[in-house]
């Protein structure tokens, strides 16, 4: 049986399964910094209890304060010196150093020092194997994860202080925080890798419309939920749906001139996959330059340029702890060429004195939506992500695993609303 949030403790030299690093081992992490605000509000903490006996819970005894922190100290490798050098220290000299820095050395650092431990800090490892696993086709499957905690803790969490470090490989993810951190992160990977809810599916249908109007006949049928946000680039409006309500709002919007069905009728998603399309337009290049280059054949060199559009919408739908709430993490990015100014450059030679060409400056247009929304699992719920930038395909086709890739035929640039349809999917 699978199990979750699985943490190892083992002798420090044993880096392959170790849980913490050794001392020694801090001069490999990179530096992070972050002041948790908010992400350990949930009333889902804790984590499952692992049946592996040969492993243990951090959170065994978290309720009455045991088992954490000061309990988990690596052991230090066999041999390994207990002094550090001084943070700050500076390597003057001609003299190699093992392990420094190559360049003029006009920066104080150190290659040995302490871990901070101010606020409660320890190292977790947290086994997502039996995740990836499922997933043999995809590079980074362990993104998923890392997007759902990247996006509750905010941008810059791992960058303040208190001392902290975040890192994701395909089969573990390593965490150095305090308690109520590694407590939601056991607690978010519990979630993923359970394996009674892998049964469970969303169906999640994803709509564009010109306008955002396409709610004034149903207006009735929605009940506002605010989503939580971050990024810029739109402004997400959300709404709890009785299932049997959803149909007739999505019939109602289907019947618009405007309507665009984005991927097919029926897109039903594993709990915890990732769904995603894509769409990407034929590559535009542009002329941004002209130089005089008397070697060239015609006298001058162009400088041309290539403008990647399209967008890619991805969604990972999750199960709360007790199951009664679905948590789905909606993130759309998309750039396009909204349109492009044109205008001469003198470009004289000898073959032609009065020679003007043309050179071209693109308006781009780009966005970067990330959005989570809420919903009990008796209920449907739509999310319009606003008016986002958007070149239309001829066809879009849609799978639960990001990599589905529509190429346009014809490229419209537009504002669209993105409306995404989500409901647990029933036979």
């Amino acid at each position: 049986m699978e199990c979750g949030a699985t943490l190892r403790r083992t002798k420090a030299n044993d880096v392959e399964r170790s849980v913490f690093s050794s001392r020694r081992w801090a001069s490999a992490v990179a530096l992070g910094a972050v002041a948790f605000a908010g992400v350990w509000t949930t009333a889902e903490a804790g984590a499952q209890e692992p049946v592996d006996a040969a492993s243990e819970s951090v959170w065994k005894n978290a309720e009455n304060g045991t088992n954490v922190g000061s309990a988990f100290e690596a052991e230090p490798a066999s041999g390994a010196s207990e002094t550090t050098a001084s943070v700050g220290a500076t390597f003057g000299g001609d003299a190699p150093v093992v392990g420094s820095f190559t360049g003029p050395r006009t920066t104080s650092y150190s290659l040995e020092f302490e871990l901070p431990k101010s606020d409660g800090q320890f190292w977790a490892m947290y086994d997502v194997a039996g995740y990836s696993e499922r997933f043999p086709s995809l590079a980074s499957p362990q993104n998923a994860i890392v997007d759902w905690i990247m996006f509750d803790a905010g941008d810059d969490f791992w960058r303040r202080e208190p001392f902290s470090a975040f890192s994701a490989s395909r089969d573990r993810l390593y965490v150095y925080h305090n308690e109520a951190v590694q407590r939601y992160v056991s607690n978010v990977v519990d979630r993923f890798l359970d394996p009674t809810r892998r049964n469970v599916s969303f169906s999640i249908r994803v709509v564009a419309v010109r306008t955002p109007d396409w709610r004034s006949r149903v207006a009735s049928l929605l009940t506002p939920s605010r989503p939580t946000v971050v990024g810029d680039g739109a402004d997400p409006q959300g709404w709890l749906v009785e299932k049997s309500d959803l149909e007739k709002v999505y019939a109602e919007i289907k019947k618009r001139s405007d309507f665009i069905l984005l991927n097919s009728a029926r897109g039903d998603v594993p709990n915890a996959e990732m769904f995603g399309l894509a769409s990407v337009a034929p590559k535009r290049e542009l002329t941004r330059d002209v130089r005089l280059d008397s070697s060239a054949p015609a006298g001058y060199v162009s400088d041309v340029a290539a403008v990647d559009e399209g967008f890619r919408f991805e969604a990972t739908s999750l199960l709360s702890t007790n199951g009664e709430t679905v948590e789905t993490l909606v993130r759309y990015r998309a750039t396009v060429v909204e349109k492009t100014s044109t205008f001469g450059l003198r470009v004289p030679t000898s073959t032609a004195p009065r020679q003007r060409l043309e050179v071209e400056r693109p308006s781009i247009v780009s966005c970067d939506v990330r959005t989570k929304l809420a919903f009990p699992r008796t209920k449907g719920a739509i999310l319009d992500l606003g008016a986002v930038p958007m070149i239309l395909p001829k066809t879009a086709e849609a799978s639960g695993i990001v990599g589905s890739v529509s190429r346009f035929v014809a490229p419209q640039t537009a504002f669209y609303n993105v409306v995404v349809f989500l409901k647990e999917a029933t036979d």
